[in-house]
This record gives C-alpha cells, sequence and structure tokens, in this order.
C-alpha cells in the first residue's frame, strides 16, 4: 500500500519537519494530549509511562518492556479524509538546565548533542500501516531517512500535565528552553477507510516505546467558510493555532 508520506526535507503546511515536532512536544506535555482536536493533523505518541522502582519517586526510573499504548477499536481516532497524521517513531527531547550524566546542560549545543547521541544509540525502529482487509507493510522503506531536529522553541509545562511525571526524565511544570530529536514521519492524507497503524522503537538502557492506533477515515470534512472575495475557505486548528491548508 502506497502512503503519501512528506519527504523529510520538504515543508508541510510552511512547516519543516523539525517545526512540527516543537508543536508535537508542546502538544505533548499541554493538559490533554489525549483528545484529539479535530483540527487538520492529528498527533500521535508513543506509550509514556515510567515508574520509579521504589514506588515514592526520585530513584531509577523503569518502563514496561511489553507496554503498549493502545488506542483500538473504541479507543481509535475518527478522522477526516484531508487530515495529516504525524507518527513520532523515537524521540528525545532535553531542555536547558536538565541535569545529564552528571552535570547540568546550560547551552543548546549541548542539548542538540546529547539528543543526537541518544538517538543514535537506539535500536531496531518500526512503522507499519495495515489497511482493513490487507496485510500489514512498512510506511516507509527506510526510517532512518527521517531523522529531524527541532529548532529552539519555549516549552510551557502546566503542572496538569498528565505525562509530565511519566516522563523518562520528570519534568517540573515551568516554561523551559528546549530542543527534541528523533525520527518521525508526517502522513499528508488516507483515503476512507480504517486503517491500523503500529510504531515503535527499542533505545538505548531501558528505553521502550510500542504504539497500535486504530484511525478511521471518513470522507472530506464539508463545513467552509466563505471570505470576502467570495472564495472558499476551510479552517483548522492545529493546537491552538489556527492554519489554513496549503
Amino acid at each position: 500500500m502506497k502512503v503519501d508520506v512528506v519527504p523529510p526535507h520538504e515543508n508541510f503546511k510552511g512547516l519543516s519537519y523539525g517545526e512540527w515536532v516543537a508543536l508535537w512536544n508542546k502538544w505533548l506535555m499541554s493538559e490533554d494530549p489525549d483528545t484529539y482536536d479535530g483540527g487538520d493533523i492529528l498527533f500521535l505518541r508513543g506509550n509514556i509511562d515510567y515508574k520509579h522502582v521504589d514506588g515514592l519517586g526520585g530513584g531509577p526510573s523503569f518502563i514496561d518492556p511489553q507496554g503498549i499504548y493502545d488506542r483500538t477499536g473504541q479507543k481509535g481516532e475518527h478522522i477526516f479524509e484531508g487530515t495529516a497524521i504525524f507518527i513520532p517513531i523515537f524521540t528525545f527531547m532535553l531542555v536547558l538546565g536538565d541535569m545529564y550524566d552528571g552535570r547540568v546542560i546550560r547551552k543548546e549545543e549541548e542539548l542538540r548533542y546529547l539528543a543526537s547521541r541518544d538517538i543514535n544509540e537506539g535500536g531496531p525502529m518500526w512503522a507499519t500501516m495495515t489497511k482493513k482487509g490487507r496485510k500489514a507493510t512498512r510506511i516507509v522503506n527506510n526510517l532512518k531517512d527521517y531523522f529531524a531536529y527541532s529548532p529552539l522553541f519555549r516549552l510551557k509545562v502546566p503542572e496538569s500535565s498528565p505525562l509530565r511525571e511519566r516522563m523518562e526524565l520528570p519534568i517540573e511544570p515551568g516554561v523551559y528552553d528546549a530542543v527534541s530529536a528523533g525520527y518521525f514521519l508526517i502522513i499528508k492524507s488516507l483515503p476512507p477507510s480504517t486503517y491500523r497503524i503500529m510504531f515503535g522503537e527499542k533505545g538505548p538502557g531501558g528505553y521502550y516505546t510500542n504504539s497500535i492506533y486504530d484511525i478511521f477515515v471518513k470522507g472530506k470534512r464539508r463545513d467552509s467558510v466563505k471570505d470576502k472575495s467570495g472564495s472558499m475557505l476551510t479552517f483548522r486548528r492545529v493546537q491552538g493555532m489556527t492554519s489554513l491548508p496549503k
């Protein structure tokens, strides 16, 4: 099955892969990352569920190596044709002021170096798609072609963020300067049908992520408004940002 994926060095809706990575991280740390807002891009995520060994916090953390973020069946996502899908295969984010390898990160260059090093030490990755009634196929031939860095971006982490304490490196509420790196795919659109997307990676140390989503694609959205020139424009929200499809 051929899938229309944004090439790694092309912009999509005026933004590079790296800029979409920054937006995705802001969404991930928001107050309600698991509720799709009906916008023109659907963000997916991994099984972020690190737990402290002692159950109290402050000590080493681990993640279940058999854990799966399951969004199948009734927990699946319903979207319209023309909605893009952002898939984070393997990601790593650091912020200025993080303690890493026993030292505090104080420069953007250090963020980029450490994020890249962590990603390069990763293991096998996968990203497959099954269309209803067909066999699973790889979304792209080589995931290694889809590496992306975010620019340095301002990350706001509210106290009510449900994932901030379940990250590999827990993060306190506040506003940070951050950099994220990893392997990402952006699917431009899927025709109406039912799809199953599976993706994940076995990274360095105890890092592991595995996700499975059912995506139900309906026909094209019909809502639209007329501008003053009389042409028809459709509006969508991308996590609080109004955008026009291009």
